[in-house]
């Protein structure tokens, strides 16, 4: 039998998690909400679906959230984060969020760029990630969906960050709740004062 693609070998253990991902970002969705088309592949020298992307791939909004975070400090990379087997993740330490190029291709990079501009805001003001304090409503099948992704995937010491970071991904006014959250608890260029990274990763070990 002829060699899988090393694509699809890199995304065939993440299914289960994808399908999650998708529940919970689907659950509360409208138009305006719908996860952003997957840019199609490059096939030139030097890039493919896991090369780095500009921002300027990322919806209106989203890039308007983008901005919101760089002007208080962020850094925003639509890029492989450093952590391995991660769709995304936030290093309060360097005030980085990344965004995996894969995340698009599998059609999560909305959801994934909202969960970590979520962990970015909770940061603020001095690095240590806590909640911001947002309550939700949620589809009694989407919280069974994060209470599974909870205890399976995530250290108990996390859950409270990362509960309000999933809630929150799927919701059709996250934009302008992170906005006005960026305003209220982020001061522009503020250096943190911890080193904690919090990443979406496969489904292989608990956190």
């Amino acid at each position: 039998m002829p060699a899988a693609p090393p694509l699809l070998n890199l995304i065939r253990p993440m299914l289960s998690r994808v399908a999650a991902l998708l529940l919970i970002g689907a659950a509360a969705a409208t138009p305006a909400a719908t996860p952003a088309a997957a840019p199609a592949a490059t096939t030139a020298a030097g890039g493919g679906e896991l090369a780095p992307r500009p921002l300027s791939v990322l919806p209106a909004d989203l890039q308007g959230l983008a901005r919101a975070l760089e002007s208080h400090g962020f850094r925003v990379r639509i890029a492989l984060p450093p952590q391995r087997q991660s769709y995304g993740l936030f290093e309060s330490r360097s005030r980085t969020l990344w965004i995996s190029p894969l995340s698009f291709e599998l059609g999560i990079g909305r959801q994934t760029f909202l969960h970590e501009a979520t962990h970015a805001v909770q940061s603020c003001p001095n690095g240590v990630l806590r909640p911001i304090g947002w309550r939700f409503t949620l589809d009694p099948a989407v919280g069974r969906g994060i209470s599974a992704l909870l205890t399976t995937g995530y250290a108990h010491g996390n859950w409270a960050v990362e509960q309000e970071a999933f809630a929150l991904q799927g919701q059709p006014d996250a934009v302008p709740r992170l906005l006005a959250a960026i305003k209220q608890r982020c001061r522009s260029g503020s250096a943190p004062a911890a080193n904690r990274a919090n990443g979406e990763r496969r489904p292989v070990a608990p956190r």
